[in-house]
């Protein structure tokens, strides 16, 4: 069955299908599973979940994942999100809520049902439900109307508990403003960094560095390593075994003409005058002045390319203002739809976009259009043969990997692959030592496996391996004479970092007790920064994301001026004094204030609804295998 799935590896449909069972089999582990007598994995008051109804969430939740990650899912995105839990607790939700919705006696009429069933898309033809669709659909899962409809009626029920917890809660206005105010403040400070880097007169004795050494040897280990024989599969390997004949070019032409057809295209030059989001309606007025101002000139007949090297404010100065050839996608929507929307060599008013005003001159336009064949033939057999040797070459590492699972030790192997065995020098685990392309993720594969056994089917690059680990170097603790260097260097950092958070805490203590940031700076001649305005959201200038900056920055005001304690950064520790702190406009907050009371409404809802659930549980015996969870 492998090798006959492989012999096919080059149909799209074969490769998806492979993937899911890859994914749904061999990571979730059905068969272990199947083999329990009760057929349960878990229960709630001592109603079973079964591992039919748990193959099936699970199912859902890698159908879900897999039209967020494409081809890029794989085990261990499954295993990061873990998956495998969040199917596990959508099942017992929906019971719990579906014992609430009999305990209230919820029930779903047939017009209800109806409606509902009407508007699934997947069972509707030119917008209208389709009885036969309906029925071939649920065939293909194996599923026939009635079991569908209890399902989804069991849905709706479980809807309307969930309404009702979510209909409960309201925002008010007053609690809508304050949270737009509380996420809206800016606040600026002033600040002294003090960073480990600058304290450049540390030197440590002889004597320390010994110490350091002593308490800390397991620190100055070797380094584990590995040394490996492979076999190397590459597509390039192949290619006297690869013939595209015009049918298959014609063929894949016609498959995938979407692959050939060419946007319209714009060439343009622009003059830029720059705005930040948050400036005020007087800058955007002034700068929109400046645009209108330059705009005259243009259509006037001044030269465009000399005027964006005069006056444009964008990265494209340089060159005139020159954009080069872009698709309409491609820019953000207002500057895209002017462009698209004018003539080659007509210059447009000012438009705004979030980057500030831009008078355009269209240079050209191209229409859109379709490659024939003959245009595209030259890029449509480099591609299938590239696909073909790729092929090939999995291929016959899968034929080698199959030998191996039949026996044959790796010599075996490579002779009946006609493969060199070549082999490695020691290398780490970050594939220092290696030297070809991909070898960290050789070396990190080399890691997992065992000493003397042999890899399945791994691909680096274009190129397929099996890997065999021959020697295995565990690390020791190195000789001090062959460490200082690195002992001195941990040392001295470890100093300047404790004189650097040392004077910032004293300063920041003697700052505090005087109440006067200006008096420290004055008398010991420390540098400040300032920071422009910001809010709790963003990142800082000069700092970054500092969530302990922020937080202490936004406890500040003209009664409490000064930081009592350093705020460790990434740049070292920052004390902060007070500068200014500037409110939402009310015309802003009531512009604002419908959307939100929606956005709050909805995080309010979504909390209140797990902490019910939360609550809920409790008053429910949950039991479940923690294998399936392994």
């Amino acid at each position: 069955m492998l090798r006959l799935m492989r012999e096919n590896v080059g149909n799209w449909i074969i490769k998806f299908f492979l993937g899911i069972i890859v994914i749904v089999f061999v990571f979730f582990g059905f068969g272990s599973l199947g083999s329990k007598r009760d057929n349960s994995v878990a229960s709630i008051n001592d109603e079973p979940i079964t591992i039919q109804e748990y193959q099936q969430a699970y199912k859902r939740a890698i159908n879900q994942l897999q039209a967020r990650f494409g081809k890029n899912l794989n085990d261990d995105i499954l295993k990061a999100l873990n998956v495998k839990q969040q199917a596990l607790d959508s099942l017992i939700e929906d019971k719990i809520i579906l014992a609430e919705a009999n305990k209230l006696e919820i029930i779903v009429s047939d017009r209800e049902l109806q409606e509902n069933l009407l508007s699934q898309k997947a069972f509707q033809r030119d917008g209208k439900f389709d009885l036969a669709l309906y029925k071939r659909v649920l065939g293909l899962s194996s599923m026939n109307p009635e079991i569908y409809e209890r399902i989804q009626i069991n849905a709706l029920r479980n809807q309307k508990v969930r309404n009702m917890v979510l209909n409960a809660v309201n925002v008010s206005d007053m609690e809508a403003r304050n949270w737009f105010v509380f996420q809206n403040s800016k606040v600026a400070v002033d600040y002294i960094t003090f960073r480990p880097d600058d304290y450049t007169d540390i030197k440590p004795d002889e004597e320390q560095i010994k110490k350091l050494y002593d308490e800390n040897k397991d620190s100055y280990k070797s380094e584990s390593k590995r040394k490996a024989i492979y076999l190397k599969f590459s597509p390039e390997d192949y290619k006297d075994k690869v013939l595209v004949t015009d049918d298959h070019i014609n063929a894949y032409y016609e498959q995938n003409i979407e692959e050939f057809k060419i946007r319209e295209k714009v060439e343009a030059r622009h003059i830029l005058i720059k705005l930040n989001e948050d400036d005020t309606q007087e800058k955007v007025t002034q700068a929109q002045k400046k645009a209108l101002d330059i705009y005259e000139m243009a259509v006037k007949g001044q030269d465009f390319e000399k005027l964006a090297k005069q006056y444009s404010e964008g990265p494209s100065k340089k060159t005139g203002g020159y954009l080069g050839t872009f698709e309409k996608q491609s820019m953000v929507k207002p500057f895209a739809d002017a462009a698209f929307s004018m003539k080659a060599g007509e210059i447009s008013k000012p438009v705004r976009t979030r980057f500030g005003w831009h008078i355009i001159k269209v240079v050209a336009k191209f229409d859109a259009s379709t490659q024939t064949v003959a245009q595209a033939t030259e890029k449509i057999k480099k591609d299938l043969e590239k696909r073909e040797l790729q092929n090939l070459a999995y291929y016959a590492a899968g034929e080698a990997f199959d030998s191996v699972i039949d026996g044959d030790d790796f010599e075996q192997v490579a002779l009946i692959s006609n493969k060199k065995i070549i082999e490695t020098n020691e290398f780490n685990i970050n594939g220092k030592g290696l030297d070809f392309a991909g070898n960290s993720e050789f070396a990190k594969t080399a890691f997992d496996i065992a000493l003397d056994n042999i890899s399945d089917v791994k691909q680096f690059g274009d190129s397929y391996y099996l890997i065999k680990v021959v020697k295995r170097i565990d690390p020791v603790v190195q000789e001090f004479n062959l460490v200082r260097d690195s002992v001195l260097k941990d040392l001295t950092k470890t100093l300047q970092d404790e004189k650097a958070k040392e004077d910032a805490q004293g300063y920041a203590s003697k700052a505090f007790n005087m109440k006067s940031f200006d008096s420290i700076v004055k008398e010991h001649e420390l540098k400040v920064n300032s920071t422009k305005l910001f809010t709790r959201n963003s990142n800082v200038e000069g700092i970054g994301n500092s969530p302990d900056f922020i937080a202490a920055s936004f406890s500040l005001n003209t009664n409490k001026p000064i930081y009592p304690k350093f705020i460790k950064t990434s740049a070292g520790y920052s004390i902060i004094a007070f500068k200014e702190i500037k409110l939402p406009e009310e015309s802003e907050i009531l512009e604002n204030l419908k959307n939100i009371k929606k956005e709050l409404s909805y995080k309010k809802q979504a909390s209140s609804y797990q902490a019910w659930l939360s609550e809920l549980k409790k008053d429910y015996k949950i039991k479940y295998d923690p294998k399936i969870l392994n």
